[in-house]
């Protein structure tokens, strides 16, 4: 199961997410937080390079930067946890 909290900066997100989750580890499920963009170590470069207000970024740029994090993620975390029956919890 993949859940995805979305909104904006001090929005609740991250409050919301660790309330669900540690009521669905309280139900003996498992559980795999991320974040995105972030989530591995690539991502997190990438990441880190979007919040720098020094970077001049081109929006279409951005957008391949936020798709290149995107895939990074997914296959070596998202679905490898979905495949091994996790839950997976997104705080976007």
């Amino acid at each position: 199961m993949f859940i995805s909290f979305e909104g904006i900066d001090g929005s609740g997100k991250s409050t919301q997410v660790g309330r669900l989750a540690a009521a669905l580890r309280a139900a003996g499920r498992t559980v795999v937080l991320v974040r995105e963009p972030g989530g591995t170590a690539l991502s997190e470069s990438i990441r880190a390079l979007l919040l720098d207000p020094a970077a001049e970024i081109h929006a279409t740029a951005e957008l391949f930067l936020f798709t290149a994090a995107r895939a990074q993620l997914v296959h070596t975390v998202l679905q490898p946890a979905l495949d091994a029956g996790s839950v997976v919890i997104a705080d976007r």
